[in-house]
């Protein structure tokens, strides 16, 4: 095949996906129709579909339309008899919206057929070829993903395609403390600890580049729009600190997918705040009483310490699948207290307390 020939190939790829995203649109117009609502109506009955249960402000986020907007569509949905709302009962403050059964059968007939007709264009193809259209697909996706991302906060499609790779690096100096501040949300992060580290702290960032600041041993990160954890899909960030100084890390407004391993670090606090989904959180050896603080709930949230050292976890507002030090408690409600063997005794421990309901709470020991 010759370049021309391949480049005419291209070229018939991008205008059959542009003819076939304008086919979806009319499908989405009949499937509108079927149900009796409006586009928006129907995207919020989508992401309701493929994600069982949502906030008003997850829909929001998902459909980037206004909260007004997304709670007229909301009471529409309600009135029609396809979503109800649901009083979370780990956190009475926080209303979960629903599918009801018959949005679910309707859905599953109308979606289904769509489904079924997209998996008969796939099936006369090899296993090879099927992965080129999956890792073609989702790259897609991502690029658009992180386009529609960027376009939002930027206002500046031309500069979206920008490299999207950025390092801070935290002067040590003579710092006697080190502060971690997340102050508005944290998702995809990998936070680990390297005593070799000249730096009181570096840090690496894909996609967005949130604002970073170094002042007097704080490190300050702040999203540059509200948290939106379907935005977290295109942004990654790497954080590395010295073990040269104690530290106190403060994450608030949300956590999703964060991964840290703190092993060697003189952890001195650590608070999480405004709720935490799919957290693993090794934490180091203690020197003296260490408060951990988790508020706004918690759900797929692992807390491993160091064999050997006591802890006590005080938990309110309920909680369930909780396991603590090999005992799985299953459900407990209202507040609960548990402690390890020799925890009053102990110089060195752990202080866990978790308000505002926990689900999938694992507390362990290495």
């Amino acid at each position: 095949m010759t370049t021309s020939d391949h480049e005419t190939l291209v070229d018939e790829v991008g205008v059959a996906l542009r003819e076939m995203r304008e086919s979806a649109d009319r499908v989405d117009d009949a499937l509108a129709s079927c149900f009796g609502l409006n586009r928006s109506d129907l995207r919020c009955l989508a992401l309701l579909y493929r994600e069982d249960q949502l906030t008003a402000g997850q829909l929001a986020d998902a459909t980037s339309l206004s909260p007004g907007a997304t709670t007229t569509a909301l009471d529409r949905l309600e009135r029609a008899g396809y979503a109800l709302r649901v009083v979370d009962p780990h956190d009475r403050r926080r209303v979960f919206v629903r599918l009801t059964p018959a949005a679910l059968e309707l859905g599953a007939r109308l979606y289904g057929q769509v489904d079924l007709a997209a998996r008969a264009q796939l099936d006369p193809l090899g296993d090879a070829d099927l992965v080129v259209v999956r890792d073609y697909l989702r790259g897609s996706q991502t690029l658009l993903d992180d386009l529609a991302a960027r376009i939002r906060v930027t206002g500046e499609p031309e500069s979206c395609f920008a490299d999207d790779a950025h390092e801070f690096v935290a002067p040590l100096g003579a710092f006697e403390r080190g502060r971690l501040q997340f102050v508005s949300g944290a998702g995809r992060v990998d936070l680990c600890v390297d005593p070799s580290l000249a730096d009181l702290c570096r840090a690496r960032f894909e996609g967005i580049v949130p604002e970073v600041s170094a002042n007097e041993g704080t490190v300050r990160i702040r999203q540059r729009r509200r948290f939106r954890p379907f935005d977290w899909r295109t942004q990654a960030t790497s954080i590395v600190l010295t073990s040269a100084v104690p530290w106190e890390i403060s994450l608030r407004g949300g956590l999703w997918k964060f991964e840290a391993d703190l092993t060697g670090l003189d952890l001195k606090s650590l608070d999480i705040v405004g709720g935490a989904s799919d957290v693993s959180i090794v934490l180091p050896s203690p020197s003296g009483t260490v408060p951990v603080r988790v508020s706004g709930g918690a759900s797929k949230l692992l807390l491993r310490r160091p064999a050997g050292t006591a802890a006590q976890a005080s938990i309110s507002g309920g909680a369930s699948q909780l396991q603590f030090d090999g005992q799985r408690l299953g459900a407990v409600g209202g507040k609960t207290r548990l402690e390890s063997d020799g925890y009053d005794a102990a110089v060195d421990r752990y202080d866990l307390r978790f308000s505002g309901g926990a689900s999938k709470l694992v507390i362990e020991r290495q």
